[in-house]
Parts: C-alpha cells; sequence; structure tokens
C-alpha cells in the first residue's frame, strides 16, 4: 500500500500509568499493527512516567494512552517540550475535554444539550431528584462513574468519588439509547448503538476481558430514522467543536425519550483495541483500521502545520 507514512519511524505511546493501562497497552498494539501494514516502522514504548525517552531519529509520536496522563494534557506538554510531532489534540484542548466538570461548561455555554448538573465539594449532598450518575472529573472510560438510584446507594458512591477528587460531578441521570459518534475530522462517521447487557456502559462492559459475564451489544449504523441521524450527528459535531477539537474524538450521547440526544462527554483518545467502537464506527463507513491510523497522523500534522504559519 503506498503511504505517506512508509518509512517513518513512528513511537507509539501506550500503556501508561492509569486506570486504563491494559486498553491502552491493546490500543498501541492494534495501532503499531496498523501502522506497520503501511510501511511504516513503528514501535510501541511503555510510558511509564514523565520521563519519556524517544529512540534519535523519531518522526511522529502516535499517542494511544488512554485516561490521565495521556488524554489530560500531559504527555502533550512533554512532546511539546520536546518539539515532536504527535497525534490528536494539544495540551489546552486535551485538558478542558478530559475535565468532566469544564467540559459540561462549555457545553451549557455552547448550547450543546447536555443533562442537568451539579458540582460538589467533600461533604456536600446533591440537590437534585433519584436516579442520577455521580461522576469523578478527570477519569475515562467510565473509570470513577456511579449510578445512584436510591438514598441508600447515595453515600456510598459519594464515599467512593471523593477518595479521587476533592470536587466532583453529578449530573441528572437521562433514560434514553446509548449512542456513540466518531468523529474524524470535521466528519461525523457512522452512529454506533450500545446495548449494555447488565447496568450501564461501564469499563467492563466496554472491554470484555476484563469483565465475569457482562459486555454490550453493539449495533453499527444504530437504527435512527433520517431525522434522529441528522440530530445526533450535529449534536455531536457541536459538542466536538465547542471543546475546540480538530483531528479526532467520540462523542458519547443519549437519546431520550423526546428523541433529543444529550451529550455525555467527549473523548479525545478513543480505544483503538479489537472491540473499540470507533475502529468499528470507521469500519462501517469503509476505513480500515491502517487508513483510519493514516488519517489521524494527516490530521495531526496539517493542525500543527497549520499552528506555525
Amino acid at each position: 500500500m503506498n503511504s505517506f507514512l512508509f518509512g517513518k519511524k513512528i513511537a507509539v505511546l501506550c500503556g501508561g500509568p492509569s486506570s486504563e493501562r491494559e486498553v491502552s497497552l491493546r490500543s498501541g498494539s492494534a495501532v503499531a499493527n496498523a501502522l506497520r501494514s503501511l510501511g511504516a516502522e513503528a514501535f510501541e514504548i511503555d510510558v511509564l512516567d514523565d520521563n519519556l525517552h524517544l529512540p534519535a531519529g523519531t518522526d511522529l509520536a502516535f499517542n494511544a494512552l488512554h485516561g490521565t496522563f495521556g488524554e489530560d494534557g500531559t504527555i502533550q506538554s512533554i512532546l511539546d517540550e520536546k518539539g515532536v510531532p504527535y497525534t490528536g489534540e494539544g495540551e489546552v484542548s486535551s485538558r478542558l475535554a478530559f475535565d468532566k466538570i469544564e467540559s459540561k461548561r462549555r457545553f451549557v455555554e455552547c448550547g450543546v444539550p447536555t443533562a442537568p448538573y451539579v458540582t460538589l465539594q467533600n461533604g456536600e449532598i446533591p440537590d437534585l431528584p433519584l436516579p442520577y450518575v455521580v461522576k469523578v472529573p478527570c477519569q475515562g472510560s467510565s473509570v470513577g462513574v456511579y449510578m445512584v438510584k436510591s438514598i441508600a446507594e447515595r453515600d456510598a458512591a459519594l464515599q467512593q468519588a471523593f477518595a479521587q477528587a476533592n470536587t466532583i460531578l453529578a449530573e441528572a441521570f437521562i433514560a434514553g439509547r446509548e449512542l456513540t459518534v466518531g468523529i474524524l475530522g470535521e466528519t461525523a462517521l457512522p452512529i454506533i448503538e450500545i446495548r449494555p447487557r447488565g447496568g450501564f456502559y461501564s469499563y467492563e462492559n466496554k472491554y470484555t476481558w476484563t469483565n465475569r459475564g457482562g459486555a454490550a451489544e453493539h449495533e453499527c449504523p444504530a437504527l435512527l430514522s433520517r431525522w434522529e441521524k441528522k440530530r445526533v450527528e450535529s449534536v455531536a459535531l457541536a459538542a466536538h467543536r465547542s471543546l475546540r477539537l480538530e483531528i479526532y474524538s467520540r462523542v458519547d450521547l443519549i437519546l431520550d425519550a423526546n428523541r433529543e440526544p444529550q451529550v455525555l462527554e467527549v473523548n479525545t483518545i478513543p480505544g483503538m483495541t479489537e472491540t473499540s467502537l470507533l475502529p468499528e464506527a470507521a469500519a462501517a463507513a469503509d476505513i480500515s483500521m491502517s487508513h483510519l491510523c493514516e488519517c489521524i497522523v494527516r490530521l495531526s500534522l496539517e493542525r500543527r502545520l497549520a499552528s506555525k504559519r
């Protein structure tokens, strides 16, 4: 296959110190294999801390680090300081999108539909009707998310969340269809509907090798009316733009009882594993895994060249 990546030396950053380490290692392996199929010299680097060493002659870093350190602006800042081009968003946009409280504020400011929410300091109780969802603001992949359906569940959920952060988020629970939309540049990929077999789309339901019988069924493309499809795509793109994102992301939404999409969050380093949603959506648009990685690299390099002009 002819590719502008042929012969390029690409460091695939994966693993990392976050709770999503295992997923990141799998994403890194899948990305490295895809890049090698394009003729690139791709090698995986398990990034354990900020003491990052890249081999001489590295042309590019492909960021496959999920969660804290990889999505929150930390690795982006390190790579900027080293002058190494990398995939995905820059430090500022990454930090904004990763923080569930700050991104919620941006959604509201930009008119992106999202569930009502409150922020809480340690010891405070949400002034929201049950059920609601308690979230740790700076975690990824549904880590640090607790469903509260009754008063009996409230204290344990708050205790677990406050053990991870001094300020947390509680948002109204919205029943409906769980959807996710991959964004590549300015293009919305086919919409996926997620049907968890138990509970909500938790970390365990996302990554089947971590669970004990959970998992989720995916339907891609989701069965939506033409109006629903257009509305969901429009809201997903609005969420992506509201966080000043330009490269790629995956927007998670709920289609509520009024057929109105409500944005939950935006992931700037979505999974690239064999069960991940972004590659699945790309495949439904006839974009292979290797082509998806190539597009991500191209968009990333174009944005960085444009920012230097």
